[in-house]
């Protein structure tokens, strides 16, 4: 004798399941195999190597021990590399201060420093903006969390040049 299950045909439900399992498993390879391939290498085949000058307020001699040139600095927010730095320089800090006549004067401020970073960075234009490693948004006066090996640094994005 035959089962009732081996007379049963395919109903329209049956079919409309099987065609919604095959149409998800189709969408999703087209996301992760084509779409995804084709981001990764606009991404890659965009990046420019741009330079980016960073300023750093107010610090003491030891962090302008711990910045060095060939260092790469990173964003602390992602963990992505903004880029390695090449060029740093200090100066010392000048505070605007009021004097006894009432005007303001520019005065050395003691053992305290500025701090201008080169950092060569690879850049991705986008709509949106400037991102260094197609992922932390580069924006002129702007300030970042960020550290290197040897330090957790505050910086000022001033510029971003070719």
């Amino acid at each position: 004798m035959v089962s009732d299950m081996a007379k049963r045909r395919p109903n329209i439900v049956d079919i409309l399941i099987i065609v919604v399992i095959l149409a998800a498993a189709a969408l999703a390879v087209y996301k992760f195999g084509v779409v995804n391939k084709n981001e990764a290498a606009g991404v890659a085949e965009a990046a420019e190597t741009r330079t980016v000058t960073a300023f750093i307020d107010e610090v003491r001699m030891p962090t302008v021990n711990a910045l060095h040139e060939g260092d790469q600095i990173f964003d602390e927010k992602t963990g992505a590399c903004i880029g390695v730095i090449k060029l740093v320089s200090h100066a010392p800090y000048m505070k605007s201060v009021i004097v006894a006549d009432g005007s303001v004067k520019q005065v050395e401020y003691p053992d305290y420093y500025s701090v201008t970073l080169t950092i060569e960075s690879p850049v991705i234009e986008k709509e949106e903006g400037y991102f260094a490693d197609g992922v932390v948004e580069l924006k002129a006066n702007s300030e970042m969390n960020t550290f290197t090996k040897y330090g957790k640094p505050v910086i000022k994005v001033t510029s971003i040049s070719r």
